[in-house]
């Protein structure tokens, strides 16, 4: 059983993977926060109502070749890295690393990690129950 081609399980993967990198950027600027001119970055934050909407199995159906047919969206996982711009502090060397900022924006995405994890659990959960019911 593929569950990637369960929507649901799609979205929540998607959005563990953003999560993923976004801790992965954020450590970055943890580590850089001593260095001369560096500028934080972070993660776009994705629209996962449109990542849903991409990801539904309801296709549009061409009854004629005279009819548009429809683009098929990118399953592209690359997320867009933006330097931060309003940022708390400039440090005399042209740093904006906050460390308070950065830490807590670490703990939100180790949160909504959890939350993620959470609902995957639970999907799996319902998912074994059905299963299980239907013998």
């Amino acid at each position: 059983m593929d569950l990637s081609k369960i929507p649901v399980f799609g979205a929540i993967t998607k959005r563990m993977y953003w999560l993923h990198q976004r801790q992965k950027v954020l450590a970055e600027n943890i580590a850089n926060a001593n260095t001369p001119g560096y500028t934080p970055r972070d993660l776009k934050e994705l629209d996962f109502q449109d990542v849903l909407r991409r990801s539904s199995k309801m296709k549009m159906a061409s009854t004629s070749p005279a009819h548009i047919s429809p683009r098929t969206p990118s399953n592209n996982m690359g997320f867009k890295v933006e330097n931060q711009r309003n940022t708390y502090e400039t440090s005399p060397n042209g740093n904006q690393v906050s460390l308070e900022e950065q830490m807590l924006k670490v703990t939100e995405t180790r949160m909504d990690y959890e939350l993620m994890t959470n609902l995957y659990r639970k999907h799996m959960s319902m998912i074994r129950t059905a299963l299980r019911r239907s013998n």
